[in-house]
C-alpha cells in the first residue's frame, strides 16, 4: 500500500465557501480503490489530497492517484475550475533514516 499526496490549485476567484474536506470525502473512497482519503485544505503553497492505494509497483499507485484525482474532479462541478497538479509519493528526508553506522 502506498500513500501517494496529490495536489490541487484552485483558481484566483475560487470561493473560500467550498468545503473542501467534505466534498472530497464524500466523492472518493473504496469504491475507487482508495484505501483511505485525508484531505489538507490549508497546505501551502496548495491544498493537498492524500490517498492510502493498493498498487504493484510506486509507479503504479501515483498513476492510479492521478487518474483519481481527474475523476474527483470530473464528479466535482464546484471544483471544475481546479487545476490537478501533481500526484506524488511523499518520500522521508534522510535526516529521519536510520543510520547505517
Amino acid at each position: 500500500m502506498y500513500l501517494v499526496h496529490a495536489g490541487l490549485r484552485a483558481p484566483r476567484d475560487a470561493s473560500d465557501a467550498v468545503d473542501l474536506r467534505s466534498l472530497i470525502r464524500s466523492r472518493l473512497g473504496p469504491d475507487d480503490g482508495a484505501e483511505h482519503v485525508s484531505v489538507h485544505p490549508d497546505a501551502q503553497p496548495d491544498p493537498v489530497i492524500g490517498m492510502y492505494l493498493r498498487a504493484g509497483s510506486l509507479v503504479e499507485a501515483e498513476e492510479h492517484a492521478a487518474v483519481l484525482l481527474r475523476l474527483l474532479l470530473s464528479r466535482c462541478p464546484e471544483l471544475a475550475d481546479w487545476t490537478p497538479l501533481r500526484a506524488e509519493v511523499p518520500l522521508i528526508a534522510a535526516a529521519f533514516e536510520p543510520s547505517l553506522d
